[in-house]
């Protein structure tokens, strides 16, 4: 007869914990990472970037956008290449 009441504690202790682990797997699932679409402007290279002046980044714009952050990043991978290699030689 004790059987059952443990069996019940055990039963529900595990979906209990099967709970806790999957709302956040599921909250994490919801958030989607940024893309190219739902990433926001800053207004600063809304500024730089926005020539026609409407607010918004016209398909010419934005390419012109991604060069300068491709060339950024270039750069950027080149600075850091030059870094190890000082603190080898050191």
């Amino acid at each position: 007869m004790k059987i059952i009441p443990l069996r019940i504690t055990l039963v529900a202790g595990l979906l209990a914990l099967f709970g806790s682990l999957a709302v956040p797997a599921v909250l994490a699932a919801d958030r989607k990472a940024p893309t190219a679409k739902t990433k926001k402007i800053s207004k600063k290279d809304l500024k730089k970037y926005d020539k026609n002046g409407n607010g918004k980044l016209e398909p010419s714009e934005k390419a012109a956008l991604k060069r300068d952050a491709a060339k950024a990043k270039k750069k950027k991978k080149k600075t850091t290449k030059k870094r190890a290699k000082r603190k080898r030689k050191s």
